[in-house]
């Protein structure tokens, strides 16, 4: 699947080079840019005693003021994996290490990774080229970020120690503000056509436990602070909405 994303990265970024002369509508109107990308990430710091590797979807809503390559708007991120490090179930198992469920037989239940950033985000845009609006991009996002331990129940039967109204006893629910960072080449063609936007990104939430108490323990979580940071690489395709009629033509 990496090779996939890479290649497709390769051809995006290919193709915006050679674009970047092309005759097109003038996009230096104002505009409202709608995004949606998709990447791998892994977990490090705090995070990565708890976590490993995952998937994240991320999408925003960004205002470009005219002849600008300033942006303000707002992200959603939300991450998902299947690397859990913390066994929080295993005073539940057997010494075979199974969870018995209500028909007395071992349950199938999965520990899932679920995390999610939500927050305002500020950027800009170096320009390469004679496109004012295709280069070096950095955005900055301020806000609020939380992960926690989801489970996967068995479709069959059902284990009584974990009813919903136990789970948030068990799922180490962890929050708090959060800086995102991303670095990447980002497009607006001079057609309007091929808008996107790749690169790397760096967050780090300074977290803690915000669950009253941790039935694994048998105690309160422990109130210390702590330092969550997700590594990451996205893409993602951009919908401009422009306001205005102006029109250039360029040529190669």
């Amino acid at each position: 699947m990496l090779k996939t994303l890479y290649f497709s990265l390769a051809i995006l970024l290919t193709s915006a080079l050679g674009a970047q002369g092309l005759a097109g509508a003038r996009n230096l109107d104002a505009a409202i840019l709608i995004d949606l990308g998709y990447g791998p990430f892994t977990s490090a710091g705090d995070l990565s005693d708890r976590f490993g590797a995952g998937w994240s979807i991320d999408g925003g809503v960004t205002w470009l003021p005219k002849d600008s390559n300033i942006e303000f708007g707002f992200r959603v991120q939300y991450g998902f994996g299947t690397e859990v490090k913390e066994d929080v179930l295993s005073g539940l198992r057997t010494r075979e290490g199974f969870i018995i469920g209500n028909q007395r037989s071992p349950a199938d239940i999965q520990l899932r990774h679920r995390q999610l950033f939500i927050g305002p985000a500020a950027g800009y845009t170096f320009a390469l080229g004679e496109n004012k609006r295709a280069g070096i991009h950095l955005k900055t996002s301020l806000g609020y970020f939380f992960h926690r331990i989801r489970f996967q129940e068995d479709a069959v039967q059902v284990v009584p120690q974990l009813r919903d109204n136990l789970l948030p006893g068990y799922d180490q629910l962890t929050g708090g503000f959060a800086v995102h960072q991303f670095i990447g080449y980002q497009q607006l063609a001079l057609d309007r056509r091929l808008n996107f936007y790749l690169g790397a990104e760096v967050m780090a939430g300074f977290t803690k436990a915000l669950r009253n108490f941790d039935i694994p323990t048998g105690a309160p979580p422990s109130s210390e602070g702590r330092t969550d940071i997700v590594l990451g690489v996205k893409a993602g395709f951009i919908i401009p909405l422009y306001f205005g009629e102006g029109r250039e033509i360029f040529y190669k």
